[in-house]
């Protein structure tokens, strides 16, 4: 009997000692997402200069190092009543939000009117589609104008973590820094023939280049705020994915898992690769709409692999979104 008890004793201690050594993930996040303009260059001379406006927070509290920075850019002297060319975030975005942009620039509800909820975290290994969230959105009014014209810009996007258990855990993720620079191509086309640099020739109906060739912007820098660079994990035709990973402090390693990653996924338009850059085209004459977002709309938390196990992994955002972009606009 004696040994039975010293068995079962053992037994006991040694499941024990197994549930502290996998520290327990943190399923819940409340989030904020901001995302706005922090440089920005341009060329030529008009009427209308780039001009800024807005507020990336809302006009309160901001998450961003840089405090509340414009989530409107817009610049040129309109060709068509349409007006000018602008460039506008919607931002910001939280688990209370309710709607985002849709491809041609309307609000439109995301979880049938309801909040969308807090950021579930997705387990090492797993599929991670699934968990997203509603992140910050860009869009371009892309219209014609002559005068002075957008150049390149720099767009910081950052999110503030909040676990719902254990109460008190938070975390301000690395602000995600995109440097852009536009391609604007000639409406016409290239040539004669009114070749385009991406798809068909200007003017063939029913595509991407119907009202003349899209622009093209490349993202020619991204790094994590923290002067690394972030890494592009995943790309179809119409979506690119972006990590960078960073650990939660305050927490009991013991008890919870620390190191994270976060995952940004861009959405909405196509996608070309060109000397290693990432670029997005861009419709003339309309609206244009990058997303932060897959599925049903991009924000997700993954765990991933520690050095050892009291430091196990936690998570993925898909946030700041990005949209058309465009320079030069040629009749």
């Amino acid at each position: 009997m004696k040994k039975a008890n010293l068995i079962a004793a053992a037994t006991a201690i040694a499941a024990s000692t197994s549930t502290f050594a996998e520290p327990m993930l943190i399923t819940d996040w409340n989030f904020k997402n901001e995302a706005g303009f922090s440089s920005w260059t341009s060329e030529g001379s008009g009427t209308n200069p780039v001009t800024a406006s807005g507020s990336s927070s809302d006009f309160g509290p901001s998450i961003l190092s840089t405090g509340s920075l414009p989530d409107n850019l817009c610049w040129g002297d309109p060709v068509t009543p349409a007006g000018q060319s602008c460039l506008r975030i919607n931002s910001f975005v939280d688990q209370n939000t309710t709607q985002t942009w849709d491809e041609d620039g309307n609000l439109v509800d995301i979880n049938g009117g309801a909040p969308q909820g807090s950021a579930q975290t997705v387990d090492r290994g797993m599929d991670y589609n699934a968990a997203f969230r509603q992140g910050a959105a860009l869009r371009h009014d892309n219209y014609p104008v002559t005068g002075e014209f957008l150049d390149t810009v720099t767009i910081r996007d950052g999110i503030h973590l909040q676990a719902v258990t254990p109460a008190g855990a938070e975390v301000i993720a690395p602000e995600l820094e995109f440097i852009v620079d536009f391609w604007e191509t000639p409406n016409v086309g290239l040539d004669a023939e009114g070749t385009c640099p991406f798809g068909p020739p200007s003017g063939t109906p029913d595509s991407v280049n119907e009202n003349g060739c899209a622009d093209v912007f490349k993202i020619i820098g991204f790094a994590d705020g923290e002067g690394t660079d972030l890494n592009v994990v995943d790309s179809g035709p119409g979506f690119v994915d972006f990590s960078v990973k960073f650990k939660v402090g305050g927490v009991d390693a013991s008890m919870w898992h620390r190191d994270y990653e976060l995952i940004t996924r861009l959405s909405g338009l196509d996608v070309v690769f060109d000397d290693g850059q990432v670029g997005f085209i861009t419709r003339e004459r309309g609206v244009n709409v990058l997303n932060a977002q897959f599925a049903n709309r991009a924000f997700v938390v993954r765990a991933i692999d520690a050095p050892e196990p009291s430091t196990l992994a936690v998570f993925a955002v898909s946030l700041l979104g990005l949209a058309g972009f465009s320079r030069r606009k040629f009749k």
